[in-house]
């Protein structure tokens, strides 16, 4: 196994350790011990924690160590004022600049997102950091990449954590009739604006897609 396939083994490993709760919000995520628990040496695992942090999935703390973020209402509001002032816009610039080249890996994207809704809904969360990730790439402004892929990840421990949304999510996307999840029907009318060069449709239906998910979270009090 190589370095680079080791740390990204860790890296999946460290998220899904996440999501299944084993690290809650506050706590220190050691390196030693995910080491030993994931039976590697410390260099993959130091080096996965790096890009944790840089994802914004984990913080750095004062012992050079790391912790999940505590989570709050006040952060959350924040989270998402900012994702509103920031991924409309790249959204717009998307649709400004998309160009045909892009089209293949939107629709092979998009067939990944159904599968994963159809087949393992606990893996809509790395899909959902392509698609993203793919309106920045096709926006052609590098100034997005970081402040998108840290709020997107800040906005997944809210869905990992908050009153069991993710897992209860999950058991919700595999009982329902296929069709009626929303997310995918917001990214397939999002990209099918920013290929017809669509700026306002584009920035409307991204403002709405993270409409979407603060309203599901804020429906109970903190």
């Amino acid at each position: 196994m190589t370095t680079v396939s080791s740390e990204e083994n860790a890296y999946q490993a460290i998220i899904e350790m996440i999501i299944m709760h084993r690290y809650p919000p506050g706590a220190s995520v050691v390196e030693s011990q995910i080491a030993e628990q994931l039976k590697m040496s410390r260099t993959p695992v130091r080096s996965a924690l790096k890009r944790l942090v840089s994802d914004g999935l984990l913080e750095s703390t004062l012992n050079k160590g790391c912790s999940v973020p505590m989570l709050s209402r006040r952060d959350l509001d924040r989270l998402f004022r900012y994702r509103h002032s920031i991924e409309p816009a790249c959204a717009r610039e998307a649709a400004q600049f998309y160009r045909p080249e892009f089209k293949e890996r939107i629709e092979a994207l998009i067939a990944e997102e159904d599968l994963y809704v159809s087949e393992n809904p606990w893996g809509l969360h790395a899909v959902n950091e392509k698609m993203h990730n793919l309106v920045v790439e096709i926006a052609d402004n590098p100034y997005y990449l970081h402040p998108v892929k840290q709020v997107n990840w800040r906005s997944q421990l809210y869905l990992f954590f908050f009153d069991n949304f993710y897992s209860e999510r999950v058991m919700e996307i595999k009982k329902r009739p296929k069709g009626e999840y929303k997310s995918p029907q917001q990214h397939i009318r999002l990209f099918e604006a920013i290929m017809r060069h669509d700026t306002d449709e584009a920035e409307k239906v991204m403002h709405d897609h993270i409409s979407s998910t603060y309203k599901f979270l804020t429906k109970r009090d903190w």
